[in-house]
């Protein structure tokens, strides 16, 4: 098992590498411009931003693996191109996706009630979404109706 650390700045909590729990519920808006937000690409294993108050996700355009949002205060994607593995979108209040194209993985979209698919192009694997929902219904409608699971 690998070892765990938390560092603090100030009141501000950040995740390391190894860190204890397995979520993020301190980040703020400040520390992830200062660390991630700034970057238009982020190679790492995981962006967990899971329950955090992130209201935007910046200059961010491409994220290699893992990007969960579920529960975040996000209302849109921004500049968001190509996430390598997952997404997780789970109950947020985001009505399209915006200049999304390329998700390698699953995509997530449980809870929400999406208006727009935007520029997708492609989902690696399945879409999970609520049955009957906005979500579900535009989806139906879609290219991707074939990989849709409720």
């Amino acid at each position: 098992m690998a070892k765990y650390r938390w560092y603090k700045n100030g009141r501000i909590y950040v995740k390391s590498r190894d860190m204890e729990r397995s979520s993020i519920f301190d980040i703020t808006q400040e520390y992830f411009d200062d660390h991630i937000g700034h970057q238009t690409h982020y190679d790492g294993e995981e962006l967990n931003l899971y329950n955090t108050n992130i209201t935007s996700l910046r200059k961010l355009e491409t994220v290699e693996g893992w990007l969960t949002l579920n529960y975040s205060k996000l209302t849109s994607l921004e500049n968001l191109k190509s996430v390598g593995d997952n997404l997780q979108l789970g109950d947020t209040n985001i009505t399209s996706l915006g200049n999304l194209k390329h998700v390698g993985g699953r995509l997530g979209l449980v809870g929400t009630n999406l208006t727009s698919l935007g520029k997708l192009e492609h989902v690696g694997r399945h879409i999970y979404c609520t049955r009957d929902s906005d979500t579900h219904k535009l989806l139906m409608n879609s290219k991707f109706k074939d990989i849709v699971y409720t």
